[in-house]
């Protein structure tokens, strides 16, 4: 009689450990958003770049204004522009993000650490401030800014915009998986930019 009793406890508290696994448990996909920037101004107007994102959908819950980030999430990001590709951890405060409004990707947030690549004549970043006269800014989706350096080949500086285009990509099938009981830290970083070589470069030209 105890040994029955001491089966039906086993049983009954191995059935409610595999629930418990199984409630824990939610279909997660991997979901890729090609993405391309276009309309671009300036010097390198007529041209286009891409890239894609990449995350697990299961940090969605479809309604309103969400983001995944790379620092939280596991974001990841890939962008080919000039010296490319760009991913996740050019940025070294692992500040990448992605805004969703209804569970479509809206916004880039990146910005790359220029100042340890001191060869690389160029900058840029996603959801920027930019201004044509260092003065009036407004917000963009994408700006970019050139030095002049005739000995890597770039002849003339200048700045411009972009804009950001998503295409629906999904890839990779559901697969169950554990996933974190919550999400904590889930927040947008107002990242305003000011590039200090356009301030120098406007500054030369004013001069």
């Amino acid at each position: 009689m105890i040994w029955q009793n001491l089966l039906k406890t086993t049983a009954a508290s191995l059935v409610l450990s595999l629930g418990f696994i199984s409630g824990g448990q939610v279909l997660a996909k991997t979901v890729t958003y090609d993405f391309q920037v276009n309309r671009l101004t300036g010097i390198l107007a007529g041209q286009t770049f891409d890239g894609y994102v990449k995350f697990d959908d299961s940090f969605l819950t479809g309604q309103g204004n969400e983001y995944i980030t790379s620092s939280e999430q596991g974001l990841s990001l890939l962008f080919n522009f000039y010296g490319g590709p760009y991913d996740e951890t050019n940025d070294p405060l692992n500040r990448t993000q992605v805004s969703f409004i209804n569970g479509k990707p809206k916004t880039i947030y990146f910005r790359g650490n220029y100042d340890t690549y001191p060869e690389i004549p160029y900058t840029f970043a996603f959801s920027s401030y930019s201004s044509k006269d260092g003065i009036n800014f407004k917000f963009v989706d994408f700006s970019y800014f050139f030095d002049e350096r005739p000995e890597l080949g770039v002849l003339s500086g200048g700045y411009g915009e972009g804009k950001v285009v998503f295409f629906n990509s999904e890839t990779g099938d559901p697969i169950s998986v554990p996933e974190p009981s919550s999400v904590i830290g889930i927040c947008a970083i107002a990242m305003g930019l000011i590039l200090k070589r356009k301030v120098n470069y406007l500054e030369k030209t004013t001069k």
